[in-house]
C-alpha cells in the first residue's frame, strides 16, 4: 500500500492538509480495493465502479467526462516528459483528462500551491488558488453546459438528467464534511435545480451563472493566467 510519506518524499513536497485527510479516508483512489494493472478479464467500468459508487471518491462524477483522478502509484510513478522544465517549475500531478492534459499542484513559493492544468503542448494554466477551491469549481462546473452527447453515452436518453443528478448529489454527500459551508450551500442550491436545455447541452439552474460564481469566490491574482513550462 503506498503511503502519503512515499509520494511526499517522490515528489519533495507536502501536501496540504486537506489533500492528506482526503487521503487518508481513502477518498483520492478512483482504483480503492484493487490493484494496478487489473487481473486479466477485469475492467474499470465492470468492476471498480460499481464500488466506488456504494461510497463516491472525489469527482468520481463531478470532475467532468474527460476527468481522472491519479492513483497513489500513478502520481509515485509520474514520468515528468522530458520537456518539461521541472528545474524550473515544481509540479506535483495529481490528476488528468482524457486528452493527456495533467491536473497539478504547483510548488512556485506562494503561502498556497495554486492547482494549474498543464496542457500537452508548452502551456500551463492556473485555475484555482489551492486544493479546496479547485474541488469547488469543477463540482460547480460539473452542473453547467453538460454535453447531451457524453450525457447520454453515460446515462442513455431516458431522463438521463435526473440519474445524473443523483449522482452529483452522491459526490456531494461524500466530501461534505471536508468543504467549507459557504460553497456546500451553492452546490446544494444547484445539483436541486431546474434543469435547463439548449441544443446541444444540459445544466441545471442555480441562483447564479456559474462564471459569475468563479469570479466573485475564487478569483485570485493568477487565475486564468498561462505561462510556458517547457525547456
Amino acid at each position: 500500500m503506498i503511503t502519503l510519506e512515499q509520494l511526499e518524499i517522490r515528489h519533495n513536497y507536502t501536501f496540504p492538509s486537506l489533500f492528506q485527510t482526503l487521503f487518508e479516508a481513502d477518498k483520492l483512489n478512483w482504483m480503492r480495493g484493487f490493484d494496478e494493472p487489473l487481473e486479466k478479464g477485469k475492467t474499470w467500468a465492470d468492476d471498480v465502479y460499481p464500488i466506488l459508487k456504494v461510497n463516491s471518491p472525489l469527482l468520481l462524477h463531478s470532475g467532468g467526462s474527460d476527468f481522472e483522478l491519479l492513483t497513489p502509484k500513478s502520481i509515485l510513478d509520474f514520468e515528468f516528459p522530458e520537456a518539461w522544465d521541472t528545474d524550473t517549475h515544481h509540479f506535483i500531478p495529481f490528476a488528468k483528462t482524457a486528452e493527456g492534459n495533467t491536473y497539478a499542484f504547483y510548488d512556485n513559493g506562494e503561502e498556497e500551491t495554486p492547482i494549474v492544468l498543464i496542457w500537452e503542448d508548452d502551456e500551463a494554466e492556473y485555475v484555482a488558488k489551492n486544493f479546496e477551491d479547485f474541488i469547488f469549481r469543477k463540482m460547480l462546473e460539473a452542473a453547467d453546459d453538460i454535453d447531451k452527447d457524453d450525457l447520454y453515452a453515460d446515462y442513455g436518453k431516458e431522463n438521463p438528467m435526473e440519474l445524473y443528478r443523483a449522482d452529483l448529489k452522491a459526490d456531494l454527500e461524500a466530501i461534505r464534511p471536508y468543504l467549507k459551508g459557504t460553497y456546500l450551500n451553492i452546490l446544494d442550491e444547484s445539483y436541486n435545480g431546474d434543469v435547463l436545455e439548449t441544443l446541444i447541452a444540459y445544466g441545471f439552474m442555480g441562483s447564479k451563472p456559474v462564471k459569475e460564481v468563479i469570479k466573485e469566490l475564487l478569483d485570485f491574482e493568477f487565475m486564468g493566467e498561462v505561462f510556458e513550462h517547457e525547456k
